[in-house]
């Protein structure tokens, strides 16, 4: 993976997670972990798509759009069923955090909730793998973990309502990726001017 890649899409999560925040480059710069000349190299391409100006961003959509095309694809993902997903990821603790249909459903309650989806730590996945062979199934089903490129989409999560939810930014890049009616979920988003908070 590219190491790049994974610092352009944390400047994109910055900027998605408030689209109105007066960000200075070396602020972006440190909310990010890159120097100030990659941001000023990376705002300038962006500037040139047309989705900022300077820090500020000009299309959230459009933003969110370009950063789910850039999304590293996770380093592992599994596709199992469990009987209680909810409770499974919650008894994941910090190594955990939830996105798509879960995610959004705790914070907007815009999408039925069709799939657990949650990024997880590599510990993490060991013991859901575990708890899944004693009380659920290996492959399809109700439940997707990934381990990610980034472990900051991990660390980066907030409590809301007792569930670790990746941040707005990653959400929205997720729910983009995801298409459909995540797509519709992360236009709500825009327009309900969600943000990290």
């Amino acid at each position: 993976m590219d190491r790049r890649n994974v610092k352009n899409i944390r400047i994109i999560r910055r900027l998605l997670d408030d689209p109105r925040r007066k960000w200075t480059k070396y602020g972006l710069a440190k909310a990010s972990g890159c120097s100030r000349q990659w941001v000023i190299q990376f705002l300038r391409s962006l500037e040139g798509r047309n989705v900022v100006k300077g820090t500020r961003v000009r299309s959230v959509l459009g933003l969110a759009k370009l950063g789910a095309g850039m999304l590293p694809e996770p380093i592992k993902v599994a596709n199992m069923y469990h009987p209680d997903p909810a409770g499974l990821l919650g008894r994941l603790g910090d190594g955990c955090a939830v996105t798509t249909y879960f995610g959004e459903n705790q914070l907007m309650h815009h999408l039925f909730l069709a799939r657990y989806d949650a990024y997880v730590t590599e510990e993490a996945f060991r013991a859901a793998r575990e708890a899944v062979s004693k009380e659920g199934l290996i492959g399809g089903g109700n439940l997707r973990l990934m381990i990610p490129v980034d472990d900051m989409i991990i660390k980066e999560a907030s409590n809301i309502r007792g569930v670790r939810i990746v941040s707005v930014g990653q959400l929205m890049l997720d729910l983009v990726k995801e298409g459909g009616v995540a797509m519709q979920a992360a236009e709500e988003m825009v327009k309900r001017d969600v943000r990290q908070g």
